[in-house]
């Protein structure tokens, strides 16, 4: 029911329904967006909001803290959104971290094009001959995956795309998950692109 309240709130806000107005998204990390909570920010006309984040760790790595992940925004074309998560993801030997970011995008209501998510991993490194860096994107639309595993032989997918039709709100989940393998594994950052004018000339 507050997830319901929560939503409804923002596609008034897209539509012009309500008079008030988030604050425009900018650099910060992401215990300062999970603060904005449902009133979140906008951001070329969409509002982004509803932040949420976990995380845990295994065989004695760090966990990595909201405070430590850095968020940029960043606009590619007037319909192109990207935003940046940074963090020190980095893990050992036999050791693993797991994060997961959420949060929620309500769009501009009426719109009937095509639409695009694009994932993007920063520079994943892989120490070992054995060892994974993964990352999903499960959201009400579908899902992507970008990774690079090394079982003796590597294998690296560096981006994955979703068109999709369209929606009045984007409910997405990131999944970061880093396995050390023997001899450690390391990312510096996630890119989350939305485009909403993926067949436009």
């Amino acid at each position: 029911m507050i997830l319901k309240l929560k939503l409804a709130v923002g596609i008034f806000l897209v539509c012009g329904l309500l008079s008030a107005a988030p604050p425009t998204c900018s650099t910060g990390t992401l215990a300062s967006y999970v603060a904005l909570g449902a009133e979140g920010c906008t951001f070329a006309g969409n509002i982004f909001a509803n932040f949420t984040y976990s995380a845990k760790s295994g065989g004695g790595a760090p966990i990595v803290r909201a405070d430590q992940i850095t968020v940029v925004p960043i606009l590619l074309a007037p319909e192109t959104t990207r935003f940046s998560f940074s963090a020190p993801w980095s893990v050992g030997s036999e050791q693993s971290q797991d994060s997961v970011i959420g949060y929620t995008a309500v769009l501009p209501c009426g719109d009937t094009r095509t639409a695009q998510l694009d994932l993007i991993p920063g520079s994943p490194q892989i120490k070992g001959i054995f060892g994974s860096v993964m990352v999903e994107e499960s959201t009400n639309v579908g899902k992507l995956s970008v990774f690079t595993r090394c079982v003796e032989v590597c294998q690296t997918k560096t981006i994955d795309s979703l068109n999709f039709s369209p929606v009045s709100v984007l409910l997405i989940n990131a999944y970061v998950n880093i396995t050390g393998g023997n001899a450690g594994a390391s990312l510096n950052e996630i890119t989350a692109q939305l485009n909403l004018c993926y067949l436009c000339p």
